[in-house]
Formats: structure tokens, sequence, C-alpha cells
């Protein structure tokens, strides 16, 4: 089964694929909404979308060269795609050597809701668990993650350190510990038979 994309995830595909141009110009919001009606995203939705894509920051209104209304990318959401860019294209694994990124944190009870998002967005970055309120990534994503913190106004709570595996084990028997290799083995399958 094909997994439905929501129109907000959309849009954020098409800025990314079409919407960085050198001169940082809008699209109008008629072409978003005939874009997206080819893909069978009705204009409400599209409308909506941007919306909450301009509530949230990442889009900000402007006028095209036409003066019609529009849209251009904030320079968060720049930041975020680049970011973006970086992962998707950044070549081969990365080498032990690279070394690694810890992020510590500890967040106040009374804002358990941080906690939650901090957790959930590291994960998403790629990180995982060395100890309770420690988290380990390749290196490489140190800027990405310092870009996310900051972004989601997260940063208060966390302290980044960059270093090498020093540990009494291999570093191969801690990386399993840290990551649940068979969980990520599984989903890596799954992508590959979806998409073959």
């Amino acid at each position: 089964m094909a997994e439905q994309h929501t129109p907000r995830s959309l849009i954020v595909t098409l800025y990314g694929a079409y919407g960085r141009t050198p001169d940082d110009s809008p699209l109008a919001v008629a072409e978003l909404i005939r874009l997206l009606g080819a893909v069978g995203v009705d204009a409400p939705s599209v409308r909506s979308s941007v919306s909450r894509l301009k509530r949230r920051g990442l889009l900000v209104p402007e006028r095209t060269a036409r003066g019609t209304a529009g849209y251009a990318l904030s320079a968060e959401a720049r930041q975020l795609l680049d970011d973006g860019d970086r992962r998707i294209y950044a070549g081969p694994a990365p080498e032990l050597s690279d070394g690694w990124v810890l992020a510590v944190f500890t967040v106040p009870e009374s804002e358990r809701h941080k906690r939650h998002l901090l957790r959930s967005r590291l994960a998403r970055l790629g990180f995982g668990t060395a100890a309770p309120g420690v988290w380990i990534a390749p290196g490489r994503l140190y800027e990405e993650t310092r870009h996310t913190l900051r972004r989601l106004r997260l940063d208060s709570y966390v302290d980044l350190f960059s270093g090498q595996h020093l540990g009494f084990e291999a570093t191969s028997d801690a990386v399993a510990r840290w990551w649940d290799l068979d969980a990520i083995a599984t989903q890596h399958e799954e992508f590959l038979d979806a998409h073959e």
C-alpha cells in the first residue's frame, strides 16, 4: 500500500526540490495550488498547510515578481532543507575515525513535553542512547543537531560534546548497545521492499 503524504509534507518537498532559487523568489500561492492539485490535494488543504507552515516560521509571505501573493522560504527553513541535503547526499557512511557527537541533556519534570520532543528529535536525527540523558551519534551530525536544537529552542537543555570512543569494549559492541541494530535492519529491508 502506498504511503499517504500530507499536504504540508508535499509543500516542504516542493520547496526543497524547486523553491530554493538563487534570488530567493517566492512561489505564488496559485501555483502551489495548481501543482499540488495535480497530485490530488485540494485548494483549501493547500491554503491551510501554507498557513501552518507560515505560523511555524518556515514560510514568509512575499509578493512574486508579477505582484501576486506568494511565499518564500524563511532562513530557518533554508537551514532545515540544507541540513537535510547534507544528510541525504552526504556520500559514504561515516568512518569510526570521524568521531562522535554526544548530547547530554536534563529537562525539568515540569517541562516533560520538551523532554519527549528532545528525545524524539534526537532519535530522528540518528542518535542512539548511550545512557539516560546521554545520546550519541556520528560526528558528522553535529551541525544538523546544533541547528535543529536551536530551531526548536531546546538548546538550553543540552550540552554537545565531540569525542572518540575509548571504552573497554570494541566500538562495534558498544554501537550494538546504543542502537537497536535489528530494528534498524528491519526498517531498511522494509524500505528496500517498498521502493525496489
